[in-house]
């Protein structure tokens, strides 16, 4: 399972034209008709990094072009660097969830861009592939730290990933190569970063590793910010298999019963909510404050979280659980990446097409303005009715669960006699999940 979520698509810096490719494959969200899919955040790290004269690609495109283009995890990481090299990148530090479901590999690539003095466009990365019975996660802060360099069945980088640190003078030309960390250079810890970013991490990590809160309480000091040496692993094993429910309630959290947890200090009002006005930080009397940045938050524009299913035809094989708005408040659609169309509710064009979306104007045929209705009701008396809404939310997924076993046996019936009626039967069944009801 690959889980990502997204605020606002960052402003275009460029406008630019890249040829076409001869062939290019169907793309619904962050997955494709290949069994592919990618998700980000981004870290930002040094900031004359991101800034890069002729480039033309920021993060979005980037990721959208390769799904257009590559069928495994390994293709999307080469093709993103090609492009990235040809074309520039013109965005701040990404870490990039990388899954496919015809090898069964997932990995998570680093990214940040050489600048503009280095002389070269694109950018230098890392790419570690999470071993088999193992999870990874991030959340706006690289967390790659050395990597091998004679392991490329599990360790990608390129070439000059060291040389553009050392052109910067962020690492010295004398220090020995092998003991380079790409987050470490490019993306220091700061209280910040670890409060706002790997406290996220450290809730999933948490809930995933043991039933005894051993890692919780092991990383909590690393996680508030007090210790920022005692970093966390870049994998866990996770203590029992994970389902599609599972992930997704990992994506709820508001740091429910740690130390962090915004539903029981003084902000949490009445009714305890875990909702604060932003921004994050603010400075009162010459002493400066800050908010929790939990998972599930209130600024999500949309979600997903997708299902990789090795064992249904490669068409068939990546299920995108879709949702507007917070995650611990939105129900989710289920979505086949071979899909050709999805309902109005969730359809249009946005600003990776050119068009800029029109948010801001209220319109209660669409998913992301029913949905945010729903959320700001529930927020104001979270006590009384989050529970309510997490029930409903729950019910909803598992009668889509349900309704998805069923079309997965009856595709693939159509796929024997022809792959093309098993994706306009995909293609027909997602619609119908994807109407608001």
């Amino acid at each position: 399972y690959l889980t990502s979520y997204f605020a606002f698509p960052s402003k275009q810096k460029h406008l630019g034209e890249i040829p076409q490719v001869n062939k290019t494959f169907n793309v619904v969200g962050n997955g494709n008709d290949r069994g592919l899919v990618i998700g980000e955040s981004t870290f930002g790290g040094v900031e004359q990094l991101s800034q890069q004269t002729g480039a033309i690609l920021d993060y979005g495109s980037l990721i959208y072009l390769t799904l257009q283009r590559a069928s495994t995890a390994r293709e999307a990481i080469h093709t993103m660097s090609q492009l990235m090299d040809t074309y520039g990148y013109y965005s701040e530090g990404e870490s990039i969830s990388i899954a496919d479901s015809t090898t069964g590999e997932v990995w998570i690539m680093e990214v940040i861009g050489r600048g503009n003095s280095y002389g070269k466009l694109g950018a230098v990365w890392v790419a570690r592939r999470v071993p088999d019975g193992m999870m990874t996660a991030h959340a706006n802060q690289a967390r790659i730290t050395t990597f091998p360099r004679d392991d490329p069945d599990n360790c990608l980088y390129s070439p000059d990933v060291v040389d553009v640190a050392i052109h910067y003078g962020l690492y010295p030309p004398h220090k020995d190569p092998l003991e380079f960390s790409f987050s470490d250079v490019y993306d220091p810890v700061t209280f910040t970063n670890a409060r706002f970013s790997e406290a996220r991490v450290w809730s999933i990590f948490s809930q995933a590793a043991d039933t005894n809160s051993s890692f919780q309480i092991k990383y909590q000091d690393y996680a508030a910010g007090r210790d920022l040496s005692s970093r966390m692993p870049l994998f866990i094993t996770p203590y029992k298999k994970l389902s599609a429910f599972d992930v997704m309630n990992l994506m709820n959290s508001h740091y429910e019963g740690t130390d962090l947890d915004a539903t029981r200090d003084v902000g949490a009002g009445l009714f305890g909510g875990p909702h604060r006005p932003r921004p994050l930080t603010w400075e009162f009397e010459g002493k400066t404050y800050f908010n929790e940045r939990t998972i599930a938050i209130e600024r999500t524009g949309w979600n997903f979280v997708a299902q990789l299913r090795p064992h249904m035809p490669r068409e068939l094989s990546v299920l995108i659980w879709f949702a507007a708005d917070d995650t611990s408040t939105s129900p989710r659609v289920p979505v086949y990446a071979c899909s050709t169309k999805v309902a109005e509710p969730f359809a249009g064009k946005g600003t990776q097409d050119g068009v800029p979306a029109p948010m801001m104007k209220l319109d209660l045929t669409k998913a992301f303005w029913v949905q945010n209705m729903v959320s700001n009701l529930v927020y104001w008396r979270w006590m009384d009715a989050y529970p309510i809404t997490r029930k409903r939310i729950d019910d909803i997924y598992f009668d889509h669960l349900r309704k998805v076993q069923a079309t997965d046996l009856t595709a693939r019936v159509y796929y024997d006699k022809d792959p093309k009626l098993a994706i306009e039967y995909a293609t027909n069944v997602t619609v119908s999940y994807t109407h608001l009801t």
